[in-house]
């Protein structure tokens, strides 16, 4: 699964990334994230008739159907997206990006109760889009927009922190994805694929990621873990 992760680009700089172009007054209020955690307002780029738009959505899906308080599920699996009752019309309609610069997981550890977090990322640290799927908020009833993050299989340098990870579109996928005319789910679903590993680093971070109460760019720093995975036989974990 993804269940934190960090968006650290300010608004300017997402826009050029994502080619936005419809900038909104309360998108002014966008600060750097180190620790992003599910129920927050996240910034997810949208595809409408007039362009490209960011939008605030709490991460956790809850389409407009749904009735009580129920689940709010933070990620839907890649595999069952084209099948599932929650997802299913939003793969066709509602897909989005998500922006972010990393992701954190947790690695189990023989013999210790604690779990031992590694930040993932880029090999050049730039940012990223996770594919996402999102729904509409009703303004009448003060409900904000709701987004979920695909995952999928792990490639070579998160298989030995976590059994999952999240869909990280290749930059050449993502208009196709955002895409308003395509209504066939058939047609982007072969983009939800692992990342080459290739293109991606992980090393461990500090326990204090954990609590979602801290923040700050000292959660993304390397530390010595003690006895984490060592590098798999690519030498992908650095």
């Amino acid at each position: 699964m993804c269940g934190r992760y960090t968006q650290t680009a300010a608004l300017d700089v997402l826009a050029e990334r994502f080619g936005v172009t419809l900038i909104e007054d309360d998108n002014e209020a966008l600060v750097a994230r180190y620790n992003v955690a599910p129920s927050q307002l996240v910034p997810i780029v949208v595809e409408t008739r007039q362009g490209r738009r960011i939008v605030l959505a709490r991460w956790g899906f809850r389409p407009g159907w749904a009735t009580g308080s129920g689940l709010a599920p933070i990620n839907a699996r890649a595999e069952s997206l084209a099948s599932s009752p929650m997802f299913r019309d939003a793969v066709s309609r509602s897909r989005c990006l998500v922006p972010a610069d990393g992701f954190y997981e947790w690695q189990a550890r023989p013999g210790q109760k604690r779990r031992q977090p590694w930040h993932l990322r880029l090999r050049d640290g730039g940012l990223f889009g996770f594919a996402g799927l999102w729904t509409p908020g009703d303004a009448d009833k003060g409900e904000p927009p709701t987004c979920t993050i695909i995952t999928t299989a792990p490639n070579e340098v998160a298989r030995p922190i976590h059994d999952r990870m999240p869909v990280i579109l290749l930059p050449e996928h993502e208009g196709p994805w955002l895409d308003r005319a395509t209504r066939d789910a058939a047609r982007v679903v072969p983009f939800l694929q692992p990342l080459p590993a290739e293109r991606m680093e992980a090393y461990p971070v500090s326990p204090a990621v954990s609590s979602p109460q801290n923040d700050g760019p000292s959660l993304v720093e390397r530390v010595d873990p003690g006895g984490a995975a060592p590098p798999d036989r690519q030498g992908s974990l650095l």
